[in-house]
């Protein structure tokens, strides 16, 4: 596929902050990859601890302000089993008292990657009880970890990543060398479905052309080469591709300015089969310096053939 020309690909150089502490506080939710984040930290010269209680957080960082840990690049396992409200009040302080350039990064998974993983391993979720299956648990730790999710200023959705692939993303975004990489996570998905509440930009594609009401289109979805060719050679497509990226790639440049490392961009039709999944698809064909796209098909596999 063409690279397109229309717009200028952003810069994402990052001014260089003062000399603080970096922190980086890593939770999520179980069998997501926080371990390898941590370890792919540690890789790049930061100061690890994985699974620090809440308890210990002042104490820890009382010895930083003493310079008594040696390293200003510290990764923390944040160990979130326990009151929410006081684990979420103590990130808060930690955010907006502390002399500290703090991130807290949370690393998240489908309840379909998350449960296959479990299954793999055949490892106990750690929230699994006599009453509590490994689907249970998974669950559970989602319903309770939502406002963590949603407080924090990096959310890593690992399911489009292997291991390797993770471990090279926390690599670029976290190295002192160059600009950090963010992760930008594209989701079609279809309205009658509900929005993607992770979503930072919601793009709605339901006023384009529809494939469904082509015959030879209808059985097919939007990766597929016949769909791209029929939207893209229409005029109202590419005028709206041509807004819908310039202003995305607009977005994305301010988010990085502000050091933010990953966004999420959800592009919408009806059912989540044909357009939203084209636009989608070419969107994240776009090569951007410092940046990794990642896609969902959300609903592509949902009532095969309603859309309209």
């Amino acid at each position: 596929m063409q690279k397109q020309t229309e717009h200028e690909a952003p810069s994402f150089d990052v001014a260089s902050a003062k000399e603080r502490a970096q922190v980086v506080i890593v939770t999520g939710h179980s069998g997501a990859g926080k371990n390898t984040v941590l370890h792919s930290l540690e890789d790049i010269g930061f100061f690890c601890i994985s699974n620090l209680p809440v308890s210990l957080l002042q104490p820890f960082f009382d010895s930083v302000i003493q310079e008594k840990i040696p390293s200003q690049r510290i990764a923390l396992g944040l160990d979130v089993r326990g009151d929410l409200t006081t684990i979420m009040h103590k990130l808060f302080r930690l955010k907006t008292v502390w002399p500290f350039s703090l991130k807290v990064v949370f690393v998240t998974s489908s309840y379909q990657v998350l449960l296959k993983r479990f299954q793999e391993t055949r490892r106990p979720h750690p929230l699994t009880t006599s009453t509590r299956d490994i689907s249970d648990a998974i669950k559970h730790e989602q319903d309770v970890l939502h406002p963590l999710m949603q407080m924090a200023d990096v959310v890593l959705d690992t399911d489009q990543f292997t291991i390797h692939q993770l471990r090279q993303f926390v690599i670029r975004s976290f190295s002192k060398e160059g600009a950090q990489h963010m992760l930008v996570t594209v989701t079609a998905f279809g309205f009658k479905y509900g929005v993607p509440a992770e979503s930072n930009l919601v793009f709605d594609a339901r006023f384009l052309p529809n494939p469904y009401f082509e015959p030879e289109l209808k059985k097919l979805n939007g990766t597929d080469l016949a769909i791209q060719e029929y939207l893209f050679a229409q005029k109202t497509v590419q005028e709206y591709w041509d807004h819908l990226t310039a202003f995305a790639l607009y977005v994305m440049r301010q988010s990085h300015k502000e050091g933010r490392f990953a966004m999420n961009i959800a592009i919408g039709c009806t059912g989540g089969r044909h357009r939203s999944v084209a636009l989608a698809y070419r969107f994240v064909q776009q090569e951007i310096p410092s940046v990794t796209f990642a896609i969902k098909y959300r609903d592509v596999e949902k009532d095969t053939y309603q859309e309209y």
